[in-house]
């Protein structure tokens, strides 16, 4: 499967390996996989209840904090190395972590099933829990196979992966809701489409750069796990507490809240995430590739130019969802989710400053700015939780309020320290 309209556009009007033509390659790649979805939620929307998207929602939340850890973070480092037999190691390594980060998991969960469903205040989760090894494994094994791809700047593999999970997963999900199959469609759904990107991408990587694989070797893979030892080390955890905190808002209004309102939650921040997902995602990728090549007296300039694009990007969404989300939503999903679209009207300023500060934090995944970056992970995770159980007796709007207000400040603290951290290479450089 190939894409030619990115084909003939790199040839005919962009610069080969432009760092605009790659956002471009894997925006239309990513825009196409979200197409099919984004067509069959209004259907979705009819054949699933707000319910299902509560059960649905708090399943990624807990598949996402898990797998960002399932490689203890060594995919980051497969950009870093200059010879590729060594980028090649590191993407072994991480996939074998992944394995172990699995099985260690499939164990937890066998064994503390019960407190578990108990502590998260959902008894439908508890034969969900069961996926969750394996939605950590394809996880960590597409994110290796990912970062190689970005090494290679082979962004139509990626973009052609993304395709197909985004088709197979809507499918799935499509088949198995008018099958009657209710929560269970949109978990299975989702599994099916990931393993099939997963082997997709897999084979794409086997058949063009299988000359680098082959001179991989256990001892390799240790060398590079101990001269990589601080992504583990400090990464691994700054990681962990990021994904916990952003989907920190699910777990509370799981413990809280009825189930139906984390439906709605989930379900519009999936929807005002598309901005991210489509433009914000490709963005970010890019610019690490760039930043982990770039002079460090480049750095900043870098930094001050996506920031001013991501801005004026993300703000006729603002402007949109203020004030139309719940008569979009109303009209788009069916009657029974304008609560989504009055959700939306608030969350959307949420959105909106992740979008713009997101991308730039790759720059706190370069080895010196590693423990700044963990620093700000820790304090927004103690800030979230702490402000989140404070603001959980008040009702839904109100509570949403505050999370926007939290929001706000502290990824504008985050963008300081990015600035700060670019600043301070420029000055090295100087």
């Amino acid at each position: 499967m190939s894409f030619q309209p990115i084909s003939y556009l790199k040839s005919r009007y962009l610069h080969q390996g432009s760092f605009t033509t790659n956002v471009l390659t894997l925006m239309i790649g990513t825009t196409i996989a979200q197409a099919i979805p984004i067509a069959i939620s209004p259907i979705l929307t009819r054949i699933y209840t707000p319910e299902d998207f509560g059960v649905f929602a708090l399943y990624i939340a807990i598949a996402s904090i898990v797998a960002v850890v399932s490689t203890l973070r060594y995919e980051l480092a497969i950009m870093l190395p200059q010879e590729e037999s060594d980028a090649a190691n590191i993407v072994v390594l991480s996939i074998l972590i992944a394995f172990g980060t699995s099985l260690l998991i499939l164990a937890l969960v066998f064994f503390f099933n019960t407190p578990i469903t108990n502590l998260l205040g959902n008894p439908q989760i508890s034969n969900w829990l069961y996926f969750i090894p394996l939605t950590v494994l394809l996880t960590g094994i597409y994110q290796s196979l990912n970062y190689w791809s970005n090494r290679k700047k082979h962004y139509v593999r990626l973009a052609t992966s993304r395709v197909i999970q985004g088709s197979i997963t809507a499918t799935a999900n499509l088949g198995m809701g008018l099958g009657g199959m209710r929560a269970s469609g949109l978990v299975l759904g989702g599994v099916v489409g990931q393993s099939a990107a997963v082997v997709a991408l897999a084979r794409m990587i086997l058949r063009e750069d299988e000359a680098h694989f082959s001179k991989t070797s256990v001892l390799g893979c240790y060398a590079l796990a101990r001269k990589y030892s601080k992504f583990p080390r400090y990464s691994t955890w700054g990681a962990l507490l990021d994904n916990a905190s952003l989907q920190m808002p699910i777990f509370i209004l799981s413990k809280f809240f009825q189930v139906d309102v984390v439906g709605f939650f989930g379900f519009t921040f999936k929807v005002l995430n598309l901005p991210m997902a489509l433009i914000g995602g490709s963005i970010s990728q890019v610019f690490f590739q760039k930043m982990s090549r770039a002079e460090s007296s480049d750095v900043y300039a870098y930094v001050l130019e996506m920031l001013s694009r991501l801005a004026l990007i993300i703000l006729p969404f603002v402007l949109f969802f203020f004030f139309f989300g719940e008569i979009i939503f109303a009209f788009i999903f069916g009657e029974n989710w304008r609560v989504a679209g009055t959700f939306a009207h608030i969350l959307i300023f949420a959105v909106a400053i992740r979008f713009v500060v997101s991308p730039l934090s790759v720059i706190m995944l370069l080895d010196q700015h590693i423990t700044t970056g963990t620093l700000w992970q820790t304090i927004y995770f103690i800030t979230i939780v702490s402000t989140l159980l404070l603001a959980s007796s008040l009702d839904i709007i109100t509570f949403l309020k505050v999370f926007v207000i939290h929001e706000l400040s502290l990824y504008l603290l985050y963008l300081y320290f990015i600035l700060n951290s670019a600043r301070k290479m420029r000055l090295c450089a100087a």
